[in-house]
C-alpha cells in the first residue's frame, strides 16, 4: 500500500526525530492483492515468465524510456548552444541537468506498484521473467536510466530485491542499508532517483528477523562507532518496544522501523517533500518475510 505525505515540513536537526514518534500512523495490515501493468486488479495465473503481459509490460517500459532519452538530448543539444563548451562525458555516464525541476519519469506510483506486486506474486511461486536480463538489455541501457521505482532495503543477503520483486536491469534503483537506517548518503541517494532519474515510486522495504532492529532493541554497545550509529539511528523508532516481549520474528518492530524511516525520509528531505506534495511520488511501506517470501504492504 501507499503511504500518503502532502505538507511540507521545515528545516530541522537529525536529532529531532525522535519529537515525531508519537505522531506516526498506526501501522494497518493490508491484504496484497495483483494488479496489471495498468494499475487493475488481474488473476494470478496470467503472471508468469512467458505471457503476452510480461511482454506488453517490458516493451511499454523500453518505449517510454527511449522516448525519454530522446526528449532529454534534445533538451541538452539545446542547452549546449546556448552555454560555454563542457567537458565531454563517456556514453555510459548519465549527465546530471542543470535545470532544478524534477525529472519525472514515464511510469506512474500506483503502475509501479503493480510492477512490484506482480514480481513478487511471480517470485513466490517460482514462475519468474525470463526476459530483461540478455546482451540486448545492457546495450538499451548503456546512454541512460529510467528506474520505475526506488526501494530502499535492508542489507540483508536474504532480501534482494531485484529477487524478491523480479525485476530486471534498468527496473529499480536500489538503496541498501542495514536496517534501513538513514544517512546524509542514503537520503541523497534516493534523492537522485526522485530528481534525476524520474522514479515516482519508493518503497520502504524492511523484513521480519532483522538482526539490525534486534541489535538496536538491545542498546548494547556493537563493537565501532559506526554500527553503533546504525543502532542508534533505529532506536527512537522502536521506543514503544522498550521493555516488552519481542514479537515473533520482530515483525512488529520492523514495521515499526519502516514506518519511522519513511517518516524520518520525508523530514530530512525538501526534494522528496516536494515531490510527494506535488502528488507524482509516493511512499509505499513493505516488510518481506523470510519464511514465505511474500511482501507485505501497509496503509
Amino acid at each position: 500500500m501507499i503511504f500518503r505525505v502532502a505538507f511540507l515540513v521545515a528545516a530541522m536537526s537529525l536529532s529531532a526525530c525522535s519529537l515525531f514518534q508519537g505522531r506516526r500512523a498506526p501501522n494497518q495490515e493490508m491484504q496484497v492483492s495483483l494488479k496489471d501493468e495498468k494499475g487493475n486488479p488481474a488473476k494470478a495465473n496470467v503472471i508468469d515468465s512467458g505471457t503476452a503481459e510480461d511482454q506488453a509490460r517490458a516493451q511499454e517500459l523500453r518505449e517510454a524510456v527511449a522516448a525519454e532519452a530522446a526528449k532529454q538530448a534534445e533538451k541538452n543539444q539545446q542547452a549546449t548552444a546556448t552555454t560555454a563548451p563542457v567537458a565531454a562525458t563517456t556514453s555510459n555516464q548519465t549527465a546530471i541537468p542543470g535545470a532544478k525541476a524534477r525529472m519525472m519519469g514515464p511510469v506512474a506510483a500506483d503502475k509501479s506498484l503493480g510492477w512490484l506486486k506482480n514480481g513478487n506474486t511471480r517470485y513466490v511461486t517460482g514462475r519468474l521473467r525470463s526476459d530483461g536480463a540478455a546482451s540486448k538489455d545492457r546495450t538499451r541501457l548503456l546512454e541512460s536510466q529510467k528506474p520505475h521505482a526506488i526501494v530502499l532495503a535492508c542489507s540483508d543477503s536474504r532480501v534482494p530485491p531485484e529477487l524478491v520483486f523480479d525485476q530486471k536491469l534498468g527496473e529499480i534503483f536500489v538503496v541498501r542499508t542495514a536496517g534501513d537506517s538513514l544517512n546524509e548518503s542514503v537520503i541523497g541517494s534516493i534523492e537522485y532517483g526522485i530528481q534525476y532519474l524520474g522514479a515516482n515510486l519508493i518503497v520502504v522495504l524492511g523484513h521480519s528477523s532483522c538482526g539490525a532492529v534486534a541489535a538496536a532493541m538491545t542498546g548494547n554497545d556493537l563493537g565501532s562507532p559506526a554500527l553503533n550509529a546504525i543502532a542508534d539511528d533505529i532506536k527512537p523508532r522502536i521506543t514503544q518496544f522498550a521493555g516488552k516481549t519481542p514479537s515473533r520474528g520482530l515483525i512488529q518492530e520492523s514495521f515499526a522501523n519502516v514506518s519511522g524511516v519513511a517518516h524520518d525520509l520525508l523530514l530530512h528531505s525538501q526534494i522528496v517533500r516536494d515531490a510527494v506534495g506535488s502528488g507524482d511520488v509516493k511512499i509505499s511501506r513493505a516488510l518481506y518475510h523470510l519464511d514465505s517470501g511474500k511482501v507485505e504492504w501497509k496503509d
